[in-house]
């Protein structure tokens, strides 16, 4: 693998519609987290999604496609702030460089979700920092984008 000594930054921002709160909820109670995480063609299985939603507090969630397998994340939040903010970290155990990611430091990746009104609805701003080559970095964004596509279906009821 290469050495991907540089900090990358993935960012998206997106206006659901629905209230502040419900978008809160959707990333932090576990029955609806699990109706919409991961992207278009995966589920994932509530029994396999547990959120502690405290600062120290630790979550997990696998999400899984017929004919591609489970994707299992992991992490532990570093800040909560009901209804406005979301900090944790973000770790692929399914990585198959995550062993030596994480000797050097680099395994987790730190993930930001905002949460601001927005002409009754919510701004929702995604930041997730890491250690990514650009390769990596770009399908990642593209994960990030349908998974909140995912999102937005299940505020909208789909």
């Amino acid at each position: 693998m290469a050495d991907t000594t540089e900090l990358t930054a993935i960012a998206v921002t997106r206006v659901l519609d629905a209230p502040r709160a419900e978008v809160y909820r959707a990333w932090t109670e576990p029955e609806r987290f699990a109706q919409w995480w991961g992207p278009r063609g995966f589920t994932t299985e509530p029994s396999t999604v547990a959120l502690d939603v405290r600062v120290g507090g630790t979550w997990k969630a696998t999400m899984a496609a017929e004919g591609i397998g489970e994707f299992p994340f992991t992490g532990v939040y570093r800040e909560v702030v009901a209804n406005e903010r979301l900090v944790f970290t973000l770790v692929d155990p399914n990585d198959e460089n995550v062993a030596e990611r994480a000797e050097r430091g680099e395994a987790e990746e730190l993930t930001t979700v905002t949460f601001e009104d927005h002409d009754g609805g919510t701004t929702l701003c995604f930041q997730q920092v890491g250690r990514l080559d650009t390769e990596k970095a770009a399908e990642v964004e593209a994960g990030w984008n349908s998974f909140l596509d995912c999102l937005a279906d299940h505020l909208a009821g789909a």
